[in-house]
């Protein structure tokens, strides 16, 4: 198990310098300390979790710390959902709810304790760059070969200014998307994987039956009130755009996921086989509209109940 989380520890490092890869790592970490916990062997469990950190020491004084706490959280998040039977996704909540607050602190640490204007640098920095984008070498090639002038790229940076001026705002979605979708995987693999040393974790629902609670629907009525919200201070404007997109973002996903398991249910009423279904799907990530209408279904399913599934 140390090798195990050693190694796994290896691939989150190297996947750092490669975007989205990192999810891997970030499953793999938890499953060597979250066995020993669920086998009762909770020191070692712990013995575990910091000597699988240690090796991220190479990069950093500080991460190995943030790892440490999280496996050792995670692992106890585990032992107590499988010690009263939580279901799955309660686990994935708690376990990555704790890793965004972990991440939090982290964060917080570094710009009270260490560079007060940590936040501050990075924006700035961003800024600097899309200023300076027009005369990036990888821009000014992509201009030649598309014959495109400096006028034409002036107005299309000015046209595309705001969007990305919101980027960074909008990474509190992606940092949560991120940490729920590593947090699943591993929950998934951990099933898999204990059940061959005879830990059984609840399984995850069949994905038609894939639910979740009316009331998040005021999450999403919340990022659009605020969207929508006409400009009235240009102190407050941006703040509340940025809120309000970060809340879209989330809650659009998380409907956009019980729109494909309303289809994955009407696909299993028409018994249609699998290589459609896939096709079928593959087919609407490529037109907007109908990936707007998948999170549309995904919100009516909460009153219409197209899957017709038990309610309390």
């Amino acid at each position: 198990m140390l090798v195990f989380s050693v190694m796994a520890f290896l691939v989150l490092a190297i996947s750092i310098f490669i975007p989205f890869i990192g999810i891997i790592g970030l499953a793999l970490i938890g499953i060597p300390s979250v066995r020993l916990i669920l086998e009762g062997r909770i020191w070692e469990s712990i013995i575990c979790s910091i000597t699988g950190s240690l090796v991220l020491f190479f990069f950093d004084l500080k991460i190995p710390f943030l790892f440490m706490a999280l496996l050792i959280s995670v692992s106890f998040i585990y032992r107590y959902c499988f010690s009263n039977n939580k279901g799955p996704f309660a686990n994935i909540a708690f376990s990555s709810i704790v890793f965004i607050v972990l991440l939090v602190i982290y964060i917080s640490f570094i710009s009270i304790f260490q560079d007060s204007g940590f936040i501050q640098n990075f924006l700035n920095s961003y800024k600097e760059v899309i200023i300076n984008l027009p005369e990036d070498p990888i821009v000014q090639n992509y201009m030649k070969t598309m014959a495109i002038t400096q006028e034409q790229m002036q107005a299309t940076l000015s046209q595309a200014k705001g969007f990305l001026n919101m980027l960074p705002y909008l990474m509190p979605s992606v940092v949560i998307f991120y940490v729920f979708l590593s947090t699943f995987i591993s929950y998934y693999w951990s099933m898999i994987i204990f059940r061959k040393n005879g830990i059984v974790l609840r399984g995850i629902p069949l994905f038609k039956t894939w639910d979740i609670p009316w009331h998040f629907i005021f999450g999403f009525i919340a990022g659009l009130i605020l969207v929508v919200i006409p400009n009235f201070d240009a102190r407050f404007d941006f703040a509340f755009d940025a809120v309000g997109i970060n809340l879209l973002i989330v809650f659009g996903l998380l409907y956009t996921v019980i729109g494909f398991a309303v289809l994955w249910g009407i696909f299993d009423n028409f018994k249609i086989a699998y290589v459609w279904r896939i096709l079928i799907i593959i087919a609407i990530s490529f037109f907007i509209i109908l990936l707007i209408i998948i999170p549309i279904i995904g919100i009516l399913d909460i009153w219409i109940n197209f899957r017709k599934l038990e309610r309390r």
